[in-house]
């Protein structure tokens, strides 16, 4: 019984060491308060896999860590943000995500 379950600890723990997760860095435009960051932090949330999430309102810039499996497109982030009253200009795509997106945004 106690190499069962050593067994199935330790493969829980691979899983875990090799999920990845990519860094979504986006340009908007019309974001400009913290009433608008919530908003957009609240879209993006309900985003099965997305993680964290942040927004530089000053340079118009969202950061989204999000598990490998979501793949967003142009025209699903052009739509998010066109729903919500702001412009989307483009996206960049890292393999891992930063150290600035804190857990608790």
């Amino acid at each position: 019984m106690k190499k069962l379950m050593l067994i199935t600890v330790l493969t829980m723990a691979s899983n875990n060491a090799y999920a990845s997760e990519k860094e979504y860095t986006m340009q908007v435009h019309g974001a400009v308060c913290a009433s608008c960051a919530y908003g957009l932090e609240k879209k993006f949330k309900k985003i099965e896999g997305v993680e964290k999430f942040d927004i530089d309102l000053k340079s118009g810039q969202v950061f989204v860590c999000a598990k490998d499996s979501v793949n967003f497109t142009e025209d699903q982030l052009t739509k998010l943000f066109i729903e919500s009253g702001y412009s989307y200009k483009g996206m960049e795509v890292k393999e891992n995500c930063s150290d600035k997106l804190d857990d608790n945004k």
